[in-house]
């Protein structure tokens, strides 16, 4: 085995080392994202604000104490100092609504928060799929260039070697080398789009991801669409600001509490005869009715939680479009794609045909190297364009299974 093909065989097997499956990836993807972190966090935050509210009576139970000190000008009546502890037990029997529909606005942002966890999964999952295959699509443009440099290479050489013997002119060295040099540049490039795609890649997943692996997603034909998450949560957040509105409204309504205070005394210094009858004991019960006859605020914030639930309901309306049309527009894509792949693989059978023809013609001096040139160009060019098509295709599986709305959890886990 020759230097070139020993390390070219170590090259590939170093690459498969350090490649990292689409199924790796998406698993860290959903422990690790910050963006899906964050969602979480706001749903654990949405679960602690429903759980602060209460229930519908919202009962409290106090104990305390205090201590009084009289000095100076008092009276034969007066107890010079008085020590109180007491408990109370409060609650309100009724408020218009408003703590029962608090909570169930909350509740509802709850489920939407809860929601959006999902979504933000679907929507990162999408994108990471999608920048594994635009990965993948670099490293096969790198791969299928290398193999151009390295034919370019081999007729620099030979014809090189026939300048040398004088059997050919200058130039067609020079332009073969030229056309060596302008595609390593090329290769330059893809490099550093792949190393983009990856940095990328690795932020998003949380792992470091040095290279991808050839994978397909598995076909799944005739999906039926079906309303996101996203979707879901904005209905949600409708029913929520509809809840607010009935907050708002609750404080026009009577309001009734009602207490109850164990108080327990001690008293000194003062007069024993007169004041021989103080109390050591006491419980008093307090009901109490409100009714707000006016206030500035209660107005506006009723208008406010109703221009809400419009924009919610206007909102959902506009996103069930848009997700409609991106599923109906996946699912062309997807079959636009296997046409392309089809025509795109006779193309490529063609060029290669023709290239061989003209190779032979052209290491034999029928044919002058802009034809051979030409020749290579054209079937690198059409290998480059299948290998993207075939990637492209499996974006558009992705595209078409995220924007579908089915349960992307059963999904890849038939991933390899």
């Amino acid at each position: 085995m020759t230097l070139s093909k020993t390390i070219a065989v170590s090259l590939v097997t170093l690459s498969v080392l350090h490649a990292t499956t689409l199924k790796d990836i998406v698993a860290s993807t959903l422990q690790n994202n910050d963006s899906v972190a964050v969602a979480k966090l706001r749903y654990k935050q949405s679960v602690n604000d429903e759980e602060a509210v209460g229930n519908s009576f919202n009962p409290t139970l106090n104990v305390g104490a205090s201590y009084t000190r009289l000095d100076l000008d008092t009276r034969e009546v007066q107890v010079g100092s008085t020590f109180v502890g007491f408990a109370k037990i409060a609650a309100n029997l009724y408020d218009g609504g408003r703590l029962s529909a608090t909570k169930e606005a909350k509740g509802y942002i709850k489920e939407a928060s809860k929601l959006s966890v999902n979504s933000t999964e679907r929507a990162t999952l999408l994108q990471v799929v999608s920048l594994y295959y635009q990965a993948k699509n670099m490293s096969d443009e790198i791969e299928v260039f290398k193999k151009k440099s390295q034919t370019l290479l081999a007729q620099y050489e030979r014809v090189k070697t026939k300048y040398k013997l004088k059997m050919t002119t200058e130039d067609e060295v020079l332009k073969l080398k030229s056309e060596y040099e302008t595609n390593n540049y090329l290769i330059e490039q893809f490099k550093y789009q792949e190393e983009e795609l990856l940095a990328n890649l690795s932020l998003l997943s949380g792992m470091k991801v040095e290279s991808v692996d050839d994978v397909k997603l598995p076909d799944v034909e005739h999906l039926s669409y079906k309303e996101s998450e996203n979707i879901e949560a904005l209905k949600l957040q409708t029913q929520a600001a509809q809840a607010n509105q009935r907050v708002a409204s609750a404080v026009r309504k009577p309001q009734l509490n009602i207490e109850d205070r164990l108080s327990y005394y001690n008293y000194d210094d003062y007069n024993e005869k007169m004041l021989s009858d103080l109390p050591e004991v006491q419980n008093s019960l307090m009901l109490t009715l409100n009714y707000t006859l006016f206030d500035t605020t209660s107005s506006a914030k009723v208008e406010s939680a109703k221009v809400q639930t419009l924009i919610n309901s206007a909102q959902t309306t506009l996103v069930k479009k848009q997700e409609k049309m991106a599923f109906d527009l996946a699912k062309s894509k997807l079959h636009t794609q296997e046409l392309k792949i089809a025509s795109l693989k006779t193309a490529l059978d063609m060029g290669e045909s023709v290239y061989n023809i003209v190779k032979v013609k052209y290491e034999n001096g029928i044919v002058d190297n802009i034809a051979y040139l030409d020749a290579l160009s054209k079937k690198i060019y059409n290998e480059a364009l299948y290998k993207e098509s075939l990637n492209e295709y499996e974006i558009a599986k992705a595209t078409y299974y995220f924007s579908s709305g089915v349960d992307y959890k059963k999904l890849i886990a038939s991933w390899k």
